[in-house]
């Protein structure tokens, strides 16, 4: 396979799976593979030479969210999200503007859940996984509590921002976010001072 040959399949992948977000919306999205291959004017053998069925577009989405958020998992250090929030904050905005078209599809369309519990799941995973950080933690469920709460806050917040509701930069919003988080950990977080 030549580069332009790898190159136009990654495309035609990544068009698929667009496709779907786009029309993965409203209340009972229905559509089928009919409806995303008329979208991209290809036929249906090229949808299926990348993927072998709806269901596989949707995992091939919830496996590259697992592959992308898994540095929030490696990096996270809850000491650093209490004092200064805006690290995982700056961390998740890279994620994002690394393909914001991608991103701005996925929070507005009915996978945005997907994406809010591969977030909540990458905190969660990366605390009590961490028996240094569990050390801190004062109530264990109070704390998936609040990061339940924090999640979906931000969830909405850069839903927000993609639809242009908000007249902000990425940068003001870590700021903001960060003194929300910062406020809403304290009541679970103890360092023993």
């Amino acid at each position: 396979m030549s580069k332009y040959e790898y190159n136009n399949s990654i495309n035609t992948r990544r068009n698929i799976i667009q496709a779907y977000l786009k029309l993965d919306t409203g209340e009972s999205p229905c559509f089928n593979v009919t409806d995303i291959v008329k979208s991209l004017k290809i036929n249906r053998g090229t949808f299926y030479l990348h993927f072998n069925s709806l269901d596989a577009v949707k995992q091939c989405i919830e496996d590259s969210l697992a592959v992308d958020f898994k540095p929030i998992e490696q990096d996270f250090r809850l000491s650093e999200i209490d004092k200064s929030p805006e690290i995982i904050i700056n961390k998740l905005n890279e994620i994002l503007l690394k393909d914001i078209e991608y991103y701005n599809l996925l929070l507005n369309s009915n996978m945005h859940s997907k994406l809010s519990s591969r977030v909540k799941i990458s905190l969660l995973n990366s605390i009590s996984n961490n028996f240094q950080v569990m050390k801190y933690v004062m109530n264990y469920e109070h704390f998936k509590m609040v990061v339940e709460f924090i999640v979906g806050g931000l969830i909405t917040t850069y839903k927000e921002w993609f639809k242009g509701r908000l007249d902000t930069t990425l940068d003001d919003i870590s700021v903001m976010l960060g003194k929300m988080i910062r406020l809403g950990l304290k009541g679970c977080i103890s360092y023993g001072n």
